[in-house]
């Protein structure tokens, strides 16, 4: 498809969604065909960057100490030390809630050991095990690149959903953030397998893009 077409049916999925009083994620729904996602080959855990935004903020998680613990804090409100770390890990309740509220995790490299084996348990079947980040690196930029980054995993199903802006994002946009997820997945799975693309906001009807 090209970039016009996109964008039409961009915009019949915002006609077709119900108004609410709340900011909507507009989500694309891609189907295989004739592949076993599950398997090594096809099997899907990809990180795309949109480049247009999401449109909306998202929180990223940072396990660090010392100046990188207090540099991440002026740019997260999920911040944890080594202490914090440990005494987080005493309950696995309080471990869940925190990493669901975060969309991303980054780690200072010497506390992924003890990240790995006091949060896997957690942080590894959600996807969100933390990115090592030396902690003398400039924070802002990678926290602003993971913000406008979604996470692309498959499950059992031969179908995948992927937040790709909100309403408010101009139709352009949104079209140049579908074409990204596009490239990305066929870089992964050949285009012959994709049998269908839908576009929808939260309250509202699928429209096929292809």
């Amino acid at each position: 498809m090209d970039k016009k077409e996109i964008i039409d049916r961009v915009k019949e999925a915002k006609k077709a969604g119900i108004t609410r009083k709340f900011k909507q994620s507009v989500e694309l729904c891609v189907n295989f065909e004739d592949i076993n996602i599950q398997s090594s080959e096809y099997k899907l855990d990809l990180k795309v960057q949109l480049p247009k935004g999401r449109g909306k903020d998202v929180n990223v998680g940072i396990f660090a100490d010392g100046d990188m613990n207090l540099r991440g804090k002026k740019l997260s409100d999920y911040v944890l030390n080594k202490a914090e770390i440990e005494e987080y890990a005493k309950s696995r309740r309080k471990m869940r809630k925190f990493c669901r509220e975060c969309y991303w995790f980054i780690s200072q490299p010497d506390l992924m050991p003890l990240v790995g084996k006091n949060w896997g348990i957690v942080l590894g079947p959600l996807g969100k095990m933390p990115q090592p980040v030396p902690s003398s690196v400039d924070l802002e930029p990678i926290i602003g690149n993971l913000k406008n980054t979604v996470r692309i995993r498959s499950k059992k199903n031969p179908t995948i959903h992927v937040p790709i802006g909100t309403e408010d994002l101009p139709d352009e946009d949104l079209a140049e953030n579908i074409t990204a997820v596009l490239n990305g997945l066929e870089r992964q799975i050949p285009a012959s397998k994709i049998s269908s693309v839908h576009c929808k906001i939260t309250m509202g009807k699928a429209i096929k893009l292809m």
